[in-house]
């Protein structure tokens, strides 16, 4: 079969752009994306392109931000054929070699929503709804809904589930869609370790890119991302990636450090 591909300008001036909502991440600042939505499994070419260009999943709803005064939330990858486990790497693996990891399609069971409950409780207290029936309803549309192309890690220790990650899937690509884990083991860094767990399962597979999301240079949740490397960001107003290091030198002299150098210009 022939590949598919998706012009990128021509892809993006075809979309929607929704009205300007408070930003999740600068309660200053609005923001604005730009999207569609799709209840039909798509070819793994087109999730690739659709990566590459920086979109997003949540529930049937790809998106990339577009934001008129801030680009603050950049879209980061790390290079698969490239990577190999630093020395911190190998002491996270260490510390957490008592746990089991085993794939799985997405599957909602009470195991994983008394688990989500209590990492929305402790991690972002009334972002995902306050009564538990809200935060379980936030997590079947953001993480099943529309998972026709996914896969789950799980972390297990023992027969308790201690965290997963859901994995969108690509024919050369890995999108970490999100990660749920345990916060009262806090001293295994878990988040890390899913996301280390899950670059190495796709580099085992064959996969090329593993699509971290939204890289906020700073940002006190983000900012870790800038850690997994060898990594490339996406040129939004060129559509072509590159290197994180040299991108960021350029960007923050442009941006200012916190991507607000345009606001109220």
């Amino acid at each position: 079969m022939a590949k598919m591909s998706l012009d990128y300008f021509a892809f993006l001036n075809s979309l929607p752009e929704t009205p300007e909502s408070e930003c999740a991440y600068y309660p200053d600042r609005n923001s604005k994306v730009k999207g569609f939505f799709s209840k039909e499994k798509l070819p793994p070419e087109i999730l690739d392109d659709l990566f590459r260009f920086g979109f997003r999943r949540s529930g049937n709803f790809f998106y990339r931000t577009n934001c008129h005064v801030c680009s603050h939330c950049l879209s980061y990858r790390v290079l698969l054929p490239d990577f190999s486990t630093s020395l911190n790497h190998k002491r996270m693996i260490k510390k957490n070699q008592d746990l089991f990891l085993k794939t799985s399609p997405p599957l909602i069971n009470d195991e994983k929503k008394n688990l989500y409950v209590k990492y929305q409780r402790s991690r972002h207290e009334g972002s995902y709804g306050e009564s538990e029936p809200e935060i379980l309803e936030n997590m079947k549309f953001q993480m099943y809904e529309g998972s026709f192309h996914s896969t789950e890690l799980l972390l297990y220790k023992n027969d308790v589930l201690l965290g997963w990650i859901l994995l969108d899937l690509g024919l050369e690509t890995v999108s970490a869609v999100y990660s749920v884990f345990d916060p009262e083991e806090s001293k295994r860094s878990l988040g890390n370790f899913l996301i280390l767990s899950s670059i190495l399962w796709a580099k085992e597979n064959g996969y090329k890119e593993f699509q971290l999301g939204l890289f906020l240079p700073g940002h006190p949740k983000m900012d870790y991302k800038k850690n997994w490397k060898p990594s490339e960001i996406l040129n939004r107003n060129t559509g072509v990636w590159k290197e994180s290091g040299s991108f960021l030198s350029d960007y923050i002299l442009e941006n200012g450090p916190n991507g607000d150098k345009r606001i109220g210009a």
